[in-house]
């Protein structure tokens, strides 16, 4: 699988176990994490600090689900960034939207 769950108190982190977050393997990744969002509405900790790449798909989903989360008074945290994600959310300025924690332990 791409992703893995746990909980960690009251908040679900979701480890994606990808290098490449992409258009490649978008759509799956997005499916799994709905479903997670969907089965048990809480905050998401996104730990993406396996992931070496973002392209413009895998940040359209992260904007989904931010969004999703969002709509239903929940938040999304970014951790475990490496430098092209982290450019990529520079660069778009979402770094200014998103919350992101140097900590994936959190």
């Amino acid at each position: 699988m791409n992703i893995d769950v746990e909980r960690v108190d009251s908040i679900k982190k979701i480890t994606l176990n990808v290098k490449k977050f992409d258009v490649a393997n978008m759509q799956e990744i997005k499916k799994n994490i709905q479903a997670e969002v969907e089965a048990d509405a809480s905050d998401i900790l996104m730990d993406l600090s396996k992931v070496s790449f973002v392209d413009s798909s895998g940040l359209s989903v992260i904007i989904s689900i931010f969004k999703q989360l969002k709509s239903s008074n929940h938040q999304l945290k970014l951790c475990g960034l490496q430098e092209q994600p982290m450019e990529l959310l520079e660069i778009t300025q979402l770094h200014k939207i998103f919350t992101i924690i140097d900590s994936c332990n959190k």
